[in-house]
């Protein structure tokens, strides 16, 4: 591969952004077979993931009630993306032996399944960017679980981690603040950013969130950015409820730490 190469990859992957508009346009099936096939190029461990396609508009309807309607109306490409215990359980049982997953704790495998996950998504959503498609990741899977996992009949120790949007982009939105490298790369030892430091960044996002009108454009209600994300990270006892749902959840299908 030239150095021209290598440099337009690095460029692709510097200008993504989530494009959560999307032009209501069909794509043909072999895209999200090219997709997938390159998620599971992703160097993983043990592949602990499945995806599903969800191509019933019945299915998708429900999942637009859950989560970001138009967004999921909207997108060409709808890939429930799970954390897949049970075939490695399965797979394990067949080696005869006693495995780590017939333990009532295995923390390796339940962080490192969150890990494939995350790794074979980020993978799909690039090849999605190469072919000039935009993609938006959704975290309603899991907050949601129980009502997905029956939606979808997934068995136990599958776990619906988040949806991933695909589509012809009906927006071209700026490239969003990020933390900067000398607070993400540490060397040697981990340093503590300053206050100053993540209040300037925070300060940063808010403006430039404020200047794109972020929060009118995707929620249709007024507010500052700041006030967005403080209501949805507020820990509530309504939150503490959903949390513990959750966590039953998890352990019942076998993501357990």
């Amino acid at each position: 591969m030239s150095y021209r190469r290598r440099r337009s990859i690095i460029n692709l992957l510097k200008s993504r952004r989530s494009i959560r508009i999307f032009k209501p346009v069909p794509l043909p099936s072999e895209i999200v077979k090219l997709l997938v096939e390159a998620g599971l190029r992703a160097p993983t461990f043990f592949q602990m993931y499945s995806f599903i396609w969800v191509k019933s508009s019945e299915k998708r309807e429900k999942l637009a009630e859950l989560c970001s309607g138009e967004i999921v109306r909207n997108a060409s490409i709808i890939l429930l993306a799970c954390g897949d215990l049970r075939r490695l359980s399965k797979m394990l049982e067949m080696l005869e032996h006693r495995h780590v997953l017939s333990s009532d704790k295995h923390p390796v495998e339940t962080i490192m399944s969150i890990f494939d996950t995350a790794l074979a998504v980020e993978n799909i959503i690039i090849a999605a960017e190469s072919l000039g498609l935009g993609s938006v990741i959704l975290d309603c899977p899991l907050l949601y679980a129980p009502i997905i996992a029956q939606l979808f009949q997934l068995p136990k120790g599958v776990v619906p981690f988040a949806l991933i949007c695909i589509g012809v982009k009906g927006e071209s939105p700026p490239l969003r603040p990020r933390l900067s490298l000398n607070i993400i790369l540490h060397e040697d030892t981990y340093r503590d950013p300053t206050t100053e430091e993540l209040k300037d960044f925070i300060s940063n996002l808010d403006k430039h969130m404020e200047y794109e009108n972020y929060v009118k454009k995707y929620t249709g209600k007024d507010g500052k950015y700041i006030e967005y994300i403080k209501a949805k990270t507020e820990l509530t006892k309504e939150t503490e409820k959903e949390n513990e749902v959750l966590i039953k959840y998890l352990r019942e299908n076998l993501f357990r730490i």
